[in-house]
């Protein structure tokens, strides 16, 4: 029976091993893999001596057992410094290093002398094997080396409990718990002279909360990542959250700006008790639909927007981080112009739209400088322009469940000239060839959705509004995928294509189809619009498909007036 448990606990040790390999890739979690692997190979060294057959094989397994049982203590106790993000000099681990090393000289001794065992011998009962051993005046050193590394783990979680507000209480108590519950289990066996060494399966509990805890360091090192990033950013604090509201941290900016956040614990909610905070920042937390607000503290005026947090390529969501700017300058002068006459706004208003008309017109003059580098599209971006006008229109009309608003239907009427500018990367001997393209050529064109969306977040950056921004580079970017997901260039399917690229998708198709090309003729409208019919839901969005085929009437009378003129 012991010997199977001692198997299973070898096995469970290289299964945990292997979890917290996979579960860790994006983690720091060095110091927990070498304490998994010296919990595994200690364990598979009390196996290899049940199992023995003779002696000097049995000395061997003892040897992998405190092999690994000597670096366990010294790898859990850098592991939960690490953990409560307190630093460890490094004079003492080399000073535990030399003492566990002294105790595997003595234990590799084993047989030569009588230091560490004064006497061992090996005795089989019922096929299991056990080292009968009496201990010599050196294998003082080993319980004396674990009650040290022990001692240094209490310490640590004492001083962030009662000091330290950073780090949760729910892991403090929980490592805390299983230290004490290994003490008492070392010092049992021990006084009981136990043959069964109950420590590896202790080490396997340790394991799991290990694993359990995993997740949660995660979450504490997505806000790490987020202060590193954003710490050049002087002027703008950032308070960090879990998906539950629990406060994670925050950048020395929000102490400056909210004094308070200095009393929260680290993976608690803010309570009504710090009413300040409770009412700024935790109901806003709750009121998902407002994420911009201000706070007026004295005479400054802080900003303050509600962002959510996305980890990992799926971007799963994982948090909610408040950031936080004084505004109190420009909030000045908005009031400050706001004395102006009216005259004068208009004037700046007037002014602003010219700017942006400007703006407009530019990007429309490069849209169409590289469209005549293109022999076979000649007015498509005109025209692709006009209908996703016609189109935005009728979903404006219709009101279907997307969650549109007129600014979105706005921006992505705008952004439609925009959405070939990849095309500027392509060879002329391809773009302006006269005739179907070569397999090859086709995959080199097909690369310019992708850079398209590349080049577009280059040339609007700093000029045009962050919103506009992703959706003129999603346009760009993804007007190629296919509902079904056999598109290109990221093979995107259903709703994880952007919609603003399903809505150019459609225009886009649409024109290829009733215009002539160098290597066709148009089609009928009737044949168009069954084309895109037949594809709804294989190439295209069916809902929007159905919209857009709506839109026949106003679509066929702007084309009859262009192919007109």
């Amino acid at each position: 029976m012991i010997v199977r448990l001692y198997g299973i606990a070898f096995c469970m040790s290289i299964i945990f091993f292997l979890i917290l390999i996979i579960l860790g890739q994006k983690q720091k979690v060095t110091n927990f893999l070498l304490l998994f692997m010296a919990i595994t190979i200690s364990n598979f060294g009390y196996y290899s001596i049940c199992t023995a057959y003779s002696l000097e094989r049995a000395v061997s397994a003892n040897c992998l057992v405190y092999l690994g049982g000597v670096f366990v203590p010294i790898l859990l106790f850098l592991s939960i410094a690490g953990l409560c993000q307190q630093k460890v000099r490094g004079l003492l681990v080399l000073s535990l290093l030399a003492f566990a090393s002294v105790i595997l000289y003595y234990v590799f001794r084993i047989g030569s002398d009588t230091e560490f065992y004064s006497r061992v011998e090996l005795v089989t009962r019922g096929g299991i094997s056990f080292l009968k051993k009496e201990y010599g005046p050196m294998h003082t050193l080993y319980p004396v080396f674990v009650f040290l590394c022990m001692a240094l783990c209490i310490r640590v979680l004492t001083v962030s409990f009662f000091w330290q507000k950073r780090i949760s209480y729910k892991v403090i108590l929980s490592l805390f718990i299983a230290q004490m519950f290994s003490i008492g289990v070392y010092v049992g066996e021990r006084m009981l002279h136990s043959e069964t060494e109950w420590m590896v399966f202790v080490y396997l509990l340790d394991e799991i909360l290990i694993l359990v805890l995993i997740r949660r360091i995660g979450m504490y090192e997505v806000a790490d990542h987020i202060a590193n990033a954003l710490k050049e950013h002087s002027t703008y604090g950032y308070l960090v959250f879990d998906r539950k509201h629990n406060y994670l941290g925050c950048n020395e900016k929000v102490k400056e700006y909210l004094p308070e956040v200095s009393e929260l614990r680290v993976d608690y909610r803010i309570g009504k008790e710090n009413a300040f905070l409770y009412d700024n920042v935790e109901l806003r937390l709750q009121q998902a639909g407002r994420e911009d607000y201000y706070i007026v503290r004295g005479e400054k005026e802080l900003h303050c927007s509600v962002r959510t947090l996305y980890h990992g390529a799926q971007k799963k969501k994982v948090g909610l981080m408040v950031e936080i700017q004084d505004d109190t300058q420009r909030r000045q002068y908005v009031r400050l112009l706001n004395h102006y006459n009216t005259e004068l706004e208009n004037a700046v208003q007037e002014k602003t739209e010219h700017i942006g008309k400007m703006q407009d017109k530019i990007l429309l003059g490069v849209a169409d400088m590289i469209e005549s580098r293109d022999s076979s599209t000649g007015g498509h971006v005109k025209r692709t322009s006009e209908v996703v006008r016609i189109f935005t229109g009728k979903l404006e009309e219709f009101g279907i469940p997307y969650g549109f608003s007129k600014d979105f239907l706005a921006y992505v009427a705008k952004a439609a000239p925009m959405h070939d500018l990849g095309k500027i990367t392509v060879d002329d001997r391809i773009l302006r060839k006269p005739g179907k393209f070569t397999q090859e050529e086709f995959e080199e064109m097909k690369n310019h959705a992708g850079r398209g969306g590349e080049i577009v977040a280059r040339v609007l950056c700093g000029v045009e509004d962050e919103t506009f921004i992703q959706i003129a580079e999603n346009m760009a970017h993804y007007h190629h995928e296919k509902w079904d997901g056999s598109g290109y260039p990221d093979h995107l399917s259903g709703i994880g294509i952007p919609l603003e690229a399903r809505i150019m998708a459609l225009a886009d198709v649409f024109d290829a189809l009733v215009s002539k090309r160098c290597y066709k003729e148009s089609m009928d409208y009737d044949t168009a619009f069954h084309i895109i019919e037949e594809s709804l839901g294989s190439h295209f969005d069916p809902e929007l498909g159905k919209v857009f085929i709506g839109c026949r009437e106003h679509l066929t009378e702007y084309y009859d007036r262009e192919f007109v003129s």
